[in-house]
């Protein structure tokens, strides 16, 4: 007797065709014009499987968003391996360091936060939503751990404590950082950003 219970990748399948037409959707009309009614219909997927892998219309909303913040993520990723990498023999890896730290500060980077706020938000109530969630962070932290290993074996640095530790508290600086976006002060923004390369020095230990 042939099993018919849908599979996970029946699920990643379905949620991927949603979230092709519900971002082609939000594209063309906007968050505030955005009819779940016509995603549905282009897409084939039902009302309740929609709201089953994704919890609410704004959970789909936040499953949008969490691709645009994975291409983010990738090309901040790739754009700080190129630098590493194109590094001169001398340059002062305490200066990268600062870079690393104040890179985000802009428009842009208050905006990428945001939504993976959002995105975290959602997840709790999507569990496909979740996984994506951890295998961003996952895929993410082990790039990043690929660069630091480069900036050590460059002789750049001398970490006090494991790579991966590192990566990932890097990553999860970015949330703790929302809080500041919130306060809207540029002195706090600079407090911040100074007690971060401080930690981040330690933590690495710039050789230079």
């Amino acid at each position: 007797m042939t099993n018919s219970r849908p599979t996970r990748a029946d699920g990643r399948e379905t949620m991927d065709r949603l979230l092709s037409y519900a971002e082609r959707e939000l594209r063309e009309f906007g968050a505030v014009n955005f009819h779940l009614s016509r995603v549905l219909d282009a897409a084939g997927v039902s009302k309740s499987s929609a709201y089953h892998h994704f919890g609410s219309r704004e959970g789909i909303l936040a499953a949008v968003e969490m691709k645009t913040v994975t291409e983010q993520v990738t090309n901040n990723n790739k754009l700080i391996r190129a630098y590493v990498e194109s590094l001169p023999a001398d340059q002062s890896a305490t200066e990268f360091l600062r870079l690393l730290v104040t890179s985000s500060r802009d428009n842009a980077g208050v905006e990428a936060r945001r939504r993976r706020a959002a995105t975290l938000v959602a997840a709790h109530s999507s569990p496909l939503l979740a996984e994506i969630v951890r295998d961003t962070q996952r895929e993410g932290a082990d790039y990043l751990v690929g660069t630091l290993e480069i900036v050590v074996e460059r002789g750049f640095v001398s970490p006090t404590a494991p790579l991966r530790g590192i990566a990932h508290w890097i990553m999860s600086s970015t949330f703790g950082r929302i809080l500041i976006d919130f306060a809207a002060d540029t002195e706090v923004d600079d407090d911040w950003e100074e007690v971060t390369f401080v930690a981040l020095c330690a933590l690495l230990r710039p050789n230079s």
